[in-house]
Order: structure tokens, then C-alpha cells, then sequence
């Protein structure tokens, strides 16, 4: 006589669950609860403390809005807000569609893989300098004292101008990088139909080439603007008068001790790029979706003509993009600009042995290769087991969005957060100087 099942109580399924866990399940959870305390503790909850400062007056009290709303009565403010998001918008406009070309020059055309290795590897320079070695080299080359300035027929590299060329040469790469993916990602079983219905070049372009990677320009557009809004580096060295949003943080915070209206400021600066970041996460997911086991990658068809337009092009950006490198590089050898060009190693002399530059470089390169060291081993842990484990929850998720979060935080806003989220409370008998603690 068969037995009748009984319904299982939710104490007895949880006890299943758990006995079904073997020890390297329960080890994996154990680990991933680490790495999400660590994201809880110092990303979120700074960004909770960076809020809270936003909220609060000198003494600790609740205020509201009335920090955002001296803001917006503040004019030098809220023209730092639209100078920041008209220099993103310009950069934006003159990058993209740059790097567009160059991408579409590595991709679709029939010149030598060698000579096209040496372009990408050239674009991709600007990668491995700070934002601010652009701006120096093009203040040595257009500034007051720059070897070009009669170019501009009197006109001033400093200000908008000088900030959008540096941010133009500082988001080439990153733009050109993920055109490149946009445009590898191309079916070309598309470019046949087109062909074989009788398209013309110029329609298989605005009917099949731009339409496959419009994700990708909308990706590149999104970082580009993150990146502009939030840089310090090119804006601080050539931006002269023209005040952003990233240099009212440094006023605020460092100049003014307005810890308050910093927040405010770091507050304001992060809005647009957690949503860039937002748009540039689904479009990203749309644009590995495109491919599918059943496409065929798109092979160029020799073209001399189009091979030889496109080549002169990334011949030029690449000329350009090395002037600006090689112009950093011959400051850094002559002894005083623009008074003694004797060459020499002197400045690296007196920067690596003969100052206190040396122990800052020490501490740079200490700190770099700590965070590469424990930065790489927890990411790698964390993601090897999230894809490893099974009936993860909620898990998955909420540590993929604080993972990811950090990238669409600037690094100005991050830097505010740390130090907001280890300021001691304030005591009504405690003056305004020895009130806040870094």
C-alpha cells in the first residue's frame, strides 16, 4: 500500500536546503558575504555619509534642502553646473565621431594587420597618462609662451577651449575601444542581403552599418560624458576662470572648509554620471545580445580609395596624438621653459633623489601596487564565485549593482564620501575649526 506524501513545512524545506550545502557552498557564501560587507562598508555607507553632510548644518542639526537650495541661489554655482555639462556635451559631439572613424578605419578596411596594430596601440596612449599631462602639453604648445600660440590669432588656450581639447585627447581611447567591439560585432550575412537586393555603399552605411552599432555609439557617448564631467586634472591646469562642477568640489571642501556645500556639489556631480552609467549598463546588455551563434563576422572587401582616405586619417590622429605625448616628454628634459631648452636629465634628478617628490612617487607606486595586489584578488574571488555558486538570492544582484557602482562614481565625489563618512559628530561647545575632523 503506497504511503501518501505529507506537505513539507517550511522548516523542513529550509533544513533540506541546508542539508543538500556542502562545506565548499558554505565556505563560497562565507567569502561572498565578505566582499559584500567590504562594498557596504566602504562605498555605500560613505555615499550614505556624503548625504547625511548634505542634510546637516555646522552643528549636526537637520536642515532639508536648504544646502541645494543656497546652491541654486548661488549664480558662480549653477553656471559651474552648465559650464560642466556644455564642456561634456562638446566633447561628446567631438570625440565620438572621431573615434568612429578611427574605429571604422580598423575595422573595415584592408590595410596591413601590422600597420593597424600600430594605430590601435598609438590611439590607446593616452590611456596610460593622466588627465592632466594633456592639458600641460597643450599649454606648452598654445599657451602664453607656447610654441604655437600665433595659430590662434590672438585668442586664449585657457578657459573652454583648452578643456575640451584636453578631454577630446583624454576619451579618444575610451570611446575608440568600444566602437571597436560595436563594430566587430557587425553580422555580415546583413552586408549580403544589402548587396545582393542592390544597395549602394553609402545606403549599406546609413541602413546597416549605423543601425547595427548604435548601441556602441550611445555606450561611448555615456562614458565620455562621465568622464568629462567628472575629471579634475585637465580643467585645474588650462581651464584658467572657467569654472566646473569637479573645481567647486575642490573650492568647497579644500579652500572654503564648506563641507556642507561640497557635499552638495559632490551630490550634484554624481546625478549625471550614475545616469550615464545607468544607460551605458543597458545598452552594454544590448550590445552583446547582438551576436548570436549563427553570425557571420563581416570580412572588408579591398578597396584601394577607401584604404587610402582612412589610412591618411589615422595617420594624422596618430601624428597628433604623439605630438601631444612628445611635447610632454621634451618639457620634462629641458631645464626651464621657455628661458633655457638645455636638455638633460636634471628635472628627473631633482624629482626622483634631490626633493621631497621622491617619497611621493615612492607612495604612488606603494599604493598602485597594493590596490592593483588586493584590488585584482578580491574582484577575481568575488567573481569566480558568484558565477560558481548556486542559490545565490539576492546576492547576485546587489553585489553586481555596488560593483559596478563605483565605476559611475567620480573619483572627487568617492574621495568626499571617505572622508565625510570619518568626520566626528560636532558638539554645540566645538568652534567650527576643530569641529570637523578629516
Amino acid at each position: 500500500m503506497k504511503e501518501l506524501a505529507l506537505p513539507q513545512t517550511p522548516e523542513a524545506t529550509d533544513a533540506g536546503w541546508l542539508a543538500r550545502l556542502n562545506w565548499d557552498e558554505i565556505i563560497a557564501r562565507a567569502v561572498l558575504a565578505c566582499v559584500l560587507l567590504a562594498l557596504l562598508l566602504f562605498l555605500l555607507a560613505p555615499m550614505g555619509a556624503i548625504l547625511g553632510n548634505a542634510v546637516l548644518d555646522h552643528d549636526g542639526h537637520f536642515v532639508g534642502l536648504a544646502h541645494f537650495a543656497a546652491y541654486i541661489r548661488t549664480p558662480a554655482l549653477m553656471q559651474s553646473a552648465r559650464n560642466s555639462v556644455l564642456l561634456a556635451g562638446s566633447v561628446v559631439g567631438i570625440s565620438v565621431p572621431l573615434a568612429f572613424v578611427f574605429a571604422y578605419a580598423l575595422t573595415r578596411t584592408t590595410l596591413p594587420a601590422p600597420l593597424k596594430a600600430v594605430f590601435r596601440l598609438v590611439a590607446l596612449i593616452p590611456l596610460l597618462a593622466p588627465s592632466l599631462l594633456s592639458a600641460i602639453s597643450f599649454v606648452q604648445w598654445f599657451g602664453n609662451q607656447g610654441v604655437l600660440k600665433p595659430l590662434l590669432g590672438g585668442a586664449s588656450i585657457y578657459g573652454a577651449p583648452g578643456i575640451i581639447i584636453a578631454e577630446v585627447y583624454n576619451t579618444f581611447p575610451h570611446a575608440l575601444m568600444i566602437l571597436v567591439t560595436a563594430l566587430s560585432l557587425a553580422d555580415g550575412r546583413l552586408y549580403e542581403a544589402a548587396s545582393a537586393l542592390g544597395a549602394s555603399t553609402s545606403r549599406k552605411f546609413f541602413t546597416v552599418t549605423l543601425p547595427s552599432c548604435k548601441y556602441g555609439l550611445i555606450s561611448a557617448a555615456t562614458v565620455t560624458f562621465t568622464y568629462v564631467i567628472s575629471d579634475f586634472g585637465a580643467p585645474k591646469v588650462i581651464g584658467g576662470d572657467f569654472n566646473v562642477l569637479s573645481i567647486d568640489v575642490f573650492k568647497q571642501v579644500i579652500g572654503q572648509h564648506n563641507f556642507s556645500m561640497g557635499a552638495v556639489v559632490g551630490l550634484l556631480l554624481l546625478v549625471p554620471s550614475v545616469l550615464s552609467f545607468m544607460i551605458d549598463t543597458v545598452v552594454r546588455r544590448k550590445l552583446r545580445a547582438q551576436l548570436t551563434a549563427r553570425s557571420v563576422p563581416y570580412a572588408p572587401k579591398p578597396n584601394a580609395w577607401v584604404n587610402t582616405l582612412l589610412g591618411s586619417y589615422c595617420v594624422l590622429v596618430c601624428a597628433l596624438l604623439l605630438a601631444v605625448v612628445g611635447m610632454a616628454v621634451y618639457t620634462s628634459l629641458i631645464k626651464l621653459w621657455p628661458y633655457d631648452l638645455t636638455l638633460g636629465l636634471q628635472n628627473y634628478r631633482m624629482v626622483l633623489f634631490e626633493s621631497d617628490m621622491a617619497g611621493a612617487y615612492k607612495n604612488s607606486l606603494v599604493l598602485a601596487g597594493a590596490t592593483a595586489l588586493t584590488g585584482s584578488l578580491i574582484v577575481f574571488t568575488g567573481a569566480y564565485l558568484i558565477e560558481k555558486t548556486r542559490n545565490l538570492g539576492l546576492m547576485r544582484p546587489l553585489m553586481h549593482f555596488l560593483a559596478v557602482l563605483s565605476m559611475a562614481v567620480p573619483g572627487l565625489v568617492l574621495g568626499l564620501a571617505m572622508s565625510s563618512s570619518s568626520i566626528i559628530p560636532p558638539t554645540r561647545s566645538t568652534s567650527f575649526t576643530t569641529r570637523w575632523r578629516w
